[in-house]
């Protein structure tokens, strides 16, 4: 395995532990900050339509949906990916399970992210995170 899949593998990880947090906890939005590419742009399908946000507002409405008490606990893990590189440019469909915690016996959701990451140099950044689930 090269360096950059590893790199890549490491990126996506810290993707999923960055959302995820124990109950009563935050996600780790400083972390976010860096696993982030600046210019990044997170979307969400919905039964009720498309949401689309850059990082700042993401976190915004992640914080709001806590201080509603939407989210006690949320722990979500990747189960399957396909990944296909060229150059500094990813392209990963990553499937995922949502539980409200990392010990919970059931899932809430299962869905795809579809994740753009862009390599700088040293690092690969989320450029573009799109989701929807089951």
């Amino acid at each position: 395995m090269s360096d950059r899949t590893q790199l890549m593998d490491s990126t996506i990880r810290a993707l999923y532990e960055v959302i995820s947090f124990p109950e009563g906890g935050d996600p780790d939005f400083q972390r976010m900050n860096q696993v982030f590419a600046p210019s990044a742009r997170i979307t969400r399908v919905t039964p009720e339509g498309v949401d689309s946000f850059d990082l700042p507002t993401f976190q915004e409405m992640v914080m709001e949906s806590l201080d509603l008490g939407v989210y006690t606990g949320f722990h979500e893990q990747e189960i399957a990916r396909r990944a296909e590189v060229f150059g500094a440019l990813a392209h990963v469909l990553s499937a995922y399970e949502t539980r409200r915690s990392p010990n919970a016996v059931g899932y809430l959701a299962r869905g795809v992210n579809s994740i753009q990451l862009l390599w700088d140099g040293t690092s690969w950044r989320v450029l573009s995170l799109l989701w929807d689930e089951e």
